[in-house]
């Protein structure tokens, strides 16, 4: 039985970029940056050889986690949102436009656009997707009202 929800991770192909990135954009507070190697790591990620740089993040209630492979690091580009398993993080903004052209110039690039939600449950804010530099997907999402998100955390018992 599931007892909670510990954190989020993403593999990066530069660590010390993701982190300073993270914290000194987004506000996250870095709590640990360690290496790990032996052979649990092959035996946990399945990975030949793996020996890894791991990052711990925490913000806005959330911990997450940056891998970064110094062994056993595969090549290629990171996936578009459209491929299955892909994922995001989406962050709420004051001001979005303001927001992403302050993670443009500081590294980050865009994957789509600004745009107005006119249907569903952020029908009315304001949403983009950005890549940071090491190509994690960050939707950017401007709230215009406090009740155009159906559910909020904040409201849920879970």
């Amino acid at each position: 039985m599931i007892t909670g929800f510990n954190h989020t991770s993403f593999t990066v192909a530069d660590i010390d970029r993701s982190v300073r990135f993270w914290t000194e954009m987004l506000g996250f507070k870095a709590a640990s940056v360690s290496s790990r190697k032996g052979s649990w790591q092959e035996e946990v990620t399945g990975v030949p050889g793996a020996s890894l740089m791991v990052a711990h993040l925490y913000g806005y209630g959330h911990h997450i986690e940056f891998i970064q492979y110094l062994t056993g690091a595969a090549k290629g580009v990171p996936p578009q949102p459209s491929l299955a398993g892909a994922a995001h993080v989406c962050l709420e903004v004051d001001d979005v436009e303001r927001t992403w052209n302050e993670l443009l110039a500081a590294g980050a690039s865009g994957q789509g656009k600004i745009a107005y939600v006119n249907t569903g449950s952020a029908s009315g804010c304001l949403a983009g997707y950005i890549r940071d530099p090491n190509g994690i997907i960050i939707e950017l999402l401007e709230l215009k009202n406090s009740g155009s998100i159906a559910v909020s955390l904040k409201e849920i018992d879970v």
